[in-house]
C-alpha cells in the first residue's frame, strides 16, 4: 500500500444515496469548487485539491453546505 504525502494531489468522492431532494442539495453546492453528478435518488460529489490539507478544508466546506441545505429542507417539509 502506498502512503500519501501531505503534498500529493488528492481527491475524495462523497455519495449521498436515497436522497429525495437531490437537485436542492446539488444547488447548495453550486458555489463550491466540486464536481457534482446527480441521479434519480442519489448525489455524487467529487472534491479535488493540490494537497491533503486543502482537500480536508474543501470536504469540510462541502459537508457544511450539504448539512445546512438538508436542515433547511427538513424545516420546510416540516412546516407543510
Amino acid at each position: 500500500m502506498m502512503v500519501a504525502k501531505k503534498s500529493d494531489v488528492c481527491s475524495a468522492t462523497l455519495t449521498l444515496s436515497q436522497t429525495f431532494d437531490v437537485n436542492a442539495l446539488a444547488a447548495a453546492l453550486a458555489t463550491e469548487d466540486v464536481d457534482i453528478e446527480t441521479h434519480s435518488s442519489s448525489l455524487e460529489v467529487q472534491v479535488s485539491a493540490d494537497n491533503i490539507s486543502d482537500l480536508r478544508a474543501r470536504l469540510n466546506t462541502a459537508l457544511r453546505s450539504i448539512q445546512a441545505a438538508s436542515e433547511s429542507l427538513i424545516e420546510v417539509n416540516r412546516s407543510r
